[in-house]
């Protein structure tokens, strides 16, 4: 006998207990009380195995949805700790960008400054003009290697938040798995 047995029992009973009555009698096809004792006599020798099994499934069920509003949870917990560290990664990388710009503009600044004064110097013009070149080109090389180093700092912050949405959502998985 399965599980589905208990409801058919219990539905069966509904029927009786609400069915239509005969129009010359108050019975249906069989005596209301004697089909009631035999439900009851029915139900009382069912084993005890499926009864504890339709409570078993019962408690399965909460214990599913507990674990889906669990997951819920986690996720949404998850999802602010991910928003809070991408929050926290861009002001860095703004902050940091910020000040990459600003020692890249005055490195460019003192430059340009050292090549005015080593071109006003009239004996050595060209050699002014030549380091002041130099000077240029190595402040826009220091500009470039600090927007690069900006650049793979953010990429480990973003692979850091990436990571930690992964192992978040590998344990929902497992979670999930167990339920």
């Amino acid at each position: 006998m399965d599980l589905h047995c208990i409801e058919m029992l219990e539905e069966l009973e509904k029927l009786i207990s609400g069915g239509k009555k005969s129009l010359m009698s108050g019975r249906v096809s069989v005596d209301k009380d004697e089909l009631l004792t035999v439900i009851d006599e029915l139900k009382g020798i069912l084993p005890d195995e499926l009864l504890q099994a339709d409570n078993f499934y019962k408690e399965s069920r909460d214990i599913r949805e507990n674990a889906e509003r669990d997951a819920d949870e986690i996720i949404d917990q998850a999802n602010r700790e991910a928003n809070d560290i991408i929050d926290k990664a861009q002001s860095d990388a703004e902050a940091i960008i910020a000040d990459a710009n600003n020692e890249a503009d005055a490195i460019i600044r003192d430059a340009n400054e050292q090549q005015a004064s080593l071109v006003a110097e009239h004996r050595i013009t060209q050699l002014a003009t030549d380091r002041g070149n130099e000077i240029v080109n190595q402040a826009n090389e220091r500009a470039a290697e600090i927007r690069r180093a900006t650049k793979s700092y953010l990429n480990d912050k973003l692979d850091f938040v990436a990571d930690a949405l992964i192992k978040t959502y590998d344990e929902i998985q497992k979670n999930k798995g167990t339920l």
